[in-house]
C-alpha cells in the first residue's frame, strides 16, 4: 500500500527559496531522517502563497515547523486530496488578502 499524504496551503514571507528555508527549520527539530520521511515537495509556488506535499505521518511535524518560524509562513488550508484543496484555494487565498482568515 501506497503512503498516504496531505496537501498544505500556506502564505510566506521570507526572501529566497521557501521549500529550502522549511527543510532547515524541518531537519533542525525533529532530525535528517524524518526529513527523508516526510517527503516534502513544492506543488506551486506563486504570489507568496505555497503548495506542499508532505506523507501523513510527518503533516504534524510540518505543521510544528510552520509555526515555530516566527510568522513567517501562515498555514491557510491542508487537505487529503489536491483537488479538493484547489477547489477552495481562489476562495482562501481572496479571504486572507482581505483579512477575513477564517
Amino acid at each position: 500500500m501506497r503512503p498516504k499524504k496531505r496537501y498544505l496551503l500556506a502564505h510566506y514571507n521570507i526572501s529566497g527559496n521557501a521549500l529550502d528555508a522549511i527543510k532547515a527549520r524541518y531537519a533542525e527539530r525533529f532530525g535528517a531522517a524524518e526529513l527523508e520521511k516526510a517527503s516534502l515537495k513544492v506543488i506551486s509556488d506563486k504570489d507568496g502563497f505555497l503548495t506542499i506535499r508532505c506523507n501523513l505521518d510527518c503533516s504534524n511535524h510540518l505543521l510544528e515547523t510552520l509555526t515555530s518560524m516566527d510568522s513567517k509562513f501562515v498555514t491557510l488550508n491542508m487537505s487529503g486530496t489536491l483537488k479538493a484543496l484547489r477547489s477552495r484555494q481562489d476562495e482562501i487565498k481572496k479571504r486572507f488578502m482581505s483579512g477575513n482568515r477564517y
